[in-house]
């Protein structure tokens, strides 16, 4: 162990001043001072290397078995063990949290800027786990139950031999509760996981998933009186895959340019059409893409490619087409469910989509009246999320952090991550509370709606 006091640095005097007589952390009872001893701690300083000499009192309880008489009474501020105070401890902990920093790079920083010397990646890591375990997570969420709005957003992600469920508040931005274990997730496990949200006292009238069939069962047994909100970003995502599969099918019915003819060409300065129909052909190819964007998103040029492939192509017309009313059904127009039914009557009986073929899938999910009622359960609320993206956030957060933290490995220090990453945001005082929307109560007023 490095000695201190041998090193000549800067030094500050702490005199706790000692009382004769203290309380044993163990048993309560009064003990006698048997003797003063200092303690010589590193202090971070930006300027140069910087010790603290803390005085302390040591006392031997007379009512402890042997071999555990002895403790020692320190400011709260140097209650650690090491040679590093506590505000050294909790400034490198939070390079590692708050600024995204792995061990090796908080330790190197801590050497180099807060004159800690000695300072090793190990230690930090050790530091890391403590701080994990020192938080109580059963009061954390005790705090979140009271703060929450209504809405909670799940969902799982698997990384090696790990599986994660996470539950997050969407409209507050918290992080409500984590699970980490090997394997896979079954019904059972997100049971069990969400009977202790329940346990915790949370009661939410919206849950968002993805399309696992995970949830759906296990949300009605534990909250009956929950509603599922039905992720629209992932169902946005599957037709844009099936419409993906579409443009290919519409691109093979384009006129497939002849093979050439061995030899010079006979008849020079015409276009050759077999050139010309290639040319044609690739302009439609670069609309592959293009035509699932939102119309906002799209620049000129590519406004300008994607009108060639319609003229070239009716038929990536008609797909066009359907991606903008499909947008337009889940973009903030539609607020109401009545809306939202209008919109997607006209998308089921549109004439040219039904003598699409390549858009029979597509058509097929958007007849699924049971995920069509899933899907538009935030319809139901002024300002519920409507994907379960949030919680996907924090998984692509913790994964980052992980990659870049090589020593993340063990449960210990997934869990202390895990653990330190889901209290960086504070409670907030003013909480956001999920909304329902007032319905039409009246034949008059619904007729009105």
């Amino acid at each position: 162990m490095l000695s201190l006091p041998s090193l000549g640095v800067p030094s500050k005097l702490v005199d706790l001043k000692p009382p004769e007589l203290a309380r044993c952390p163990r048993c309560g009872t009064w003990s006698p001072r048997n003797e003063i001893r200092c303690r010589v701690y590193w202090e971070p300083h930006l300027l140069h290397p910087s010790t603290a000499e803390v005085r302390g009192g040591c006392y031997l309880c007379p009512k402890c078995p042997e071999g555990t008489q002895w403790f020692m009474l320190l400011p709260e501020d140097y209650k650690t063990r090491g040679q590093y105070s506590l505000l050294g401890r909790t400034l490198i902990v939070e390079l590692v949290r708050d600024y995204k920093m792995s061990a090796e790079q908080a330790a190197a920083w801590g050497r180099d800027k807060l004159h800690l010397p000695k300072l090793d990646a190990t230690t930090v890591l050790d530091w890391l786990r403590e701080a994990g375990d020192a938080v109580d997570r059963e009061a954390r969420l005790k705090q979140l139950a009271e703060v929450f709005s209504g809405q909670m957003s799940v969902d799982e992600v698997y990384d090696g031999g790990w599986y994660q469920l996470k539950a997050t508040d969407p409209l507050n931005g918290l992080e409500l509760a984590w699970k980490l274990e090997r394997g896979q997730p079954s019904k059972e496990d997100v049971r069990q996981f969400f009977r202790e949200l329940k346990e915790a006292g949370f009661e939410p009238e919206l849950v968002s998933t993805d399309g696992s069939e995970l949830y759906p069962d296990v949300i009605k047994e534990v909250w009956p009186n929950a509603e599922q909100q039905r992720c629209v970003f992932h169902f946005v995502m599957q037709v844009n895959k099936d419409l993906g599969k579409a443009f290919w099918a519409v691109y093979k019915t384009l006129p497939e340019p002849p093979k050439r003819k061995r030899g010079r060409p006979k008849k020079r300065g015409r276009p050759r059409k077999d050139k010309v129909k290639r040319e044609n052909r690739e302009k439609v190819r670069k609309a592959r893409w293009i035509f699932l964007e939102r119309e906002s998103n799209l620049s000129e040029e590519e406004k300008c490619v994607l009108d060639q492939a319609v003229e070239l192509c009716p038929q990536v017309g008609v797909l066009r087409r359907f991606v903008v009313q499909m947008h337009e059904l889940f973009g903030p127009t539609t607020d109401s469910h009545q809306l939202a039914d209008e919109r997607r009557q006209s998308i089921l009986s549109d004439a040219e989509f039904l003598a699409l073929d390549a858009l029979a899938k597509p058509i097929e999910r958007f007849r699924d009246d049971d995920l069509w009622a899933r899907l538009t359960r935030y319809l139901d609320f002024e300002n519920a999320d409507k994907t379960s993206n949030h919680p996907e956030r924090e998984n692509r957060e913790f994964r980052k952090r992980q990659k870049g933290h090589y020593r993340m490995r063990s449960r210990e220090s997934l869990r202390a991550l895990l653990t330190l990453l889901s209290i960086r945001r504070p409670v907030p005082t003013a909480p956001v509370k999920l909304t329902r929307r007032e319905q039409p109560t009246t034949k008059e007023e619904k007729l009105a709606a």
